[in-house]
């Protein structure tokens, strides 16, 4: 019984170890310098905002917005990553504990787990949604623009 006891709280003491690495690394990846594949990206799609930039300051102004558009979604995915691994750790620091803790506390426990976490996906939902339409009138802008450089460029043709 002893020897139970010391093993089931060596596997506490492991568990919340994890968890706590797992939780430290979401701060992590949100302030953290992009990986070597995602600085490559980045940097190619600032390229091609500097290639195509054209003589419009609209137009200037429209690729950096989409530019750090596609770097604010890059950051959220490396932030949802570490959530879903974080509540990895969560879920097996719950199941190390589970012994210690009546089955109906357990349960109560993994609901509010499970409602809190709901409320950020619904969150995290809402924000992509903004993006969306944010993107979505960007794109707009950019067909008028396009249009109107067209028009420009039929006008000055000789």
């Amino acid at each position: 019984m002893n020897a139970e006891r010391a093993a089931a709280s060596r596997a506490f003491e492991d568990a919340i170890l994890r968890l706590e690495t797992a939780l430290s690394t979401i701060e992590a990846a949100l302030s953290g310098p992009a990986s070597g594949d995602e600085a490559a990206h980045l940097a190619a799609l600032d390229q091609l905002a500097a290639d195509a930039a054209p003589l419009l300051k609209k137009q200037q102004a429209l690729n950096a917005a989409l530019v750090n558009e596609i770097q604010h979604q890059r950051t959220i995915q490396r932030a949802v990553l570490e959530l879903i691994r974080s509540q990895s750790a969560l879920v097996e620091f719950l199941r190390t504990i589970k012994p210690y803790v009546d089955t109906r506390d357990f349960a109560d426990v993994l609901r509010a787990i499970a409602d809190e976490d709901l409320k950020r996906s619904d969150a995290l939902l809402a924000r992509d949604r903004r993006r969306e339409l944010q993107l979505t009138d960007i794109d707009a802008e950019l067909t008028a623009i396009r249009a109107r450089l067209d028009e420009l460029q039929r006008v000055l043709a000789p």
